[in-house]
């Protein structure tokens, strides 16, 4: 699924580009409460969700150009959700790559959903595992993430199960991403870089003619740059004070993720994109 070709599926798609609360973290039931889950029900669409936890803004925009590239036809529809400001991406110290950064290159494999010990639900496969060119080197971190394995389970990794992903790090790299993160780090300048990334995923999907909808908490700033029939505001953080979920992950739980479906399916409806 790659060099550029479209994969065979005849069936119209529901294509989701996003992080931990796009996937369904926060639900019970992975693969029955997430909002993608009940909107390609009720759309009659096949479901691709590309999502990860932890992923940044920038591997958000990686998921729509492998959308663009290997997945979606003008019949799809494609969800793009940012994520927050205080996120990084960097690469094992000996990962080898190409000229051009992609999808195939982003971690998928030790991240929630995906790996045992990152969430309570582990889905059987990851979106990139079918991919023969998946090599998933890239991390994708929240800087608390980064903050919270240096300062509580760097000294003995074996009890670091959700971030066993760090293991094989030279600790001296993560103690620089740590210093980063508390001292230099400023998630103003952060936004900027992400406004950028998201408004490229949106001219590549408005280029190639494909049906999209760009999710986030300040569609204002992004109508500057987007087109207005391609916002939709809807903010994850919102939705977990008000449906916060049972499992204690700070995301939204099923709840929340109904009225995200709801949002949606407004939007899709003004469009009349069925």
């Amino acid at each position: 699924m790659s060099g550029g070709k479209k994969r065979q599926i005849m069936a119209k798609k529901l294509i989701i580009c996003g992080d931990s609360f796009n996937i369904g973290i926060g639900c019970i039931d992975l693969h029955t409460e997430p909002y993608g889950v009940l909107l390609a029900k009720k759309l009659k669409r096949e479901l691709v969700n590309l999502a990860k936890g932890s992923s940044t803004n920038l591997s958000i925009y990686l998921q729509a150009e492998y959308a663009v590239k290997n997945i979606a036809t003008k019949d799809d529809i494609v969800l793009v959700s940012h994520t927050s400001y205080d996120r990084v991406d960097w690469f094992p110290i000996d990962y080898e790559f190409g000229h051009e950064i992609t999808n195939v290159d982003v971690n998928y494999h030790q991240y929630p959903p995906y790996r045992v010990e990152t969430y309570h639900q582990v889905l059987d496969k990851h979106p990139m595992q079918d991919d023969p060119n998946y090599k998933g080197g890239m991390f994708t971190e929240n800087y608390m993430g980064v903050i919270d394995y240096w300062e509580t389970f760097r000294k003995d990794d074996k009890y670091s199960g959700y971030y066993a992903r760090f293991q094989n790090e030279p600790k001296e790299r993560i103690k620089t991403l740590y210093d980063f993160a508390t001292t230099v780090h400023d998630p103003r300048i952060n936004r900027l870089h992400s406004i950028g990334v998201m408004t490229m995923a949106h001219q590549l999907l408005k280029k190639n003619n494909i049906n999209h909808l760009m999710l986030t908490q300040e569609p204002e700033e992004y109508a500057k740059y987007m087109d207005e029939e391609n916002l939709v505001r809807l903010s994850w953080g919102e939705l977990s004070v008000k449906y916060p979920d049972e499992i204690k992950t700070w995301h939204t739980g099923p709840q929340g993720h109904k009225e995200a479906y709801n949002i949606i399916l407004t939007k899709l409806k003004e469009n009349r994109w069925k």
